[in-house]
């Protein structure tokens, strides 16, 4: 499935092998998923949600995975999910590529978008007026699935990491859709 606006962001199934390829990556960054000073482990893995569900996040997302296994919507520019400090829970910044609230002048170039691929500034030998809307979600932790036992010593559980990822992309998808419905319909 593609991101035509219906999605802002969904996982790669299209590809043979990409699941067997983010279980690569997951056995290579395992350490994202090594349980901190008190938190719930098995085997060494955390099995606390927040946890897991950021270390599965990093991995199926550049630059980690290269192709990623997590896509975006062209207009997606840049998407972390990370644990601030100053507050409890996980908030995700999403980047997107957004029309200038001006009329640009002649001459000044904006967002370009190649075919079917993400908007890009264009060559830096131009003129350039880029806007970008950045959207900061607090996304509710109580509904990240609670990861299960390893299957092998430190190596976090592929199914496990599916279920966070498939999570976070539907919490995303709920807040991030309606901007790019905006977006794509001002174009």
């Amino acid at each position: 499935m593609s991101g035509s606006g219906s999605q802002a962001f969904w996982i790669d199934a299209t590809r043979v092998g990409t699941q067997e390829h983010y279980g690569e990556h997951l056995r290579t960054w395992r350490h994202a998923f090594a349980a901190a000073a008190g938190e719930p482990a098995a085997a060494g893995v955390t099995l606390d949600p927040l946890h897991f569900a950021l270390g599965a996040w990093e991995v199926a997302n550049r630059p980690v995975a290269d192709p990623p296994y997590v896509c975006r919507h062209p207009r997606v520019l840049d998407a972390t999910c990370h644990r601030p400090e100053e507050a409890q829970g996980m908030l995700a910044v999403v980047e997107l590529a957004a029309p200038a609230p001006v009329r640009v002048p002649d001459g000044w170039a904006q967002w370009q978008r190649q075919a079917e691929g993400p908007y890009a500034a264009p060559p830096y030998e131009r003129p350039t007026a880029l806007t970008t809307l950045e959207l900061r979600v607090p996304l509710p932790v109580d509904r990240l699935p609670t990861p299960t036992r390893a299957r092998a010593s430190g190596l976090p559980n592929l199914d496990d990491a599916q279920a966070a990822l498939e999570a976070l992309v539907a919490e995303l998808n709920a807040v991030v859709v309606p901007f790019l419905r905006e977006l794509e319909a001002s174009r």
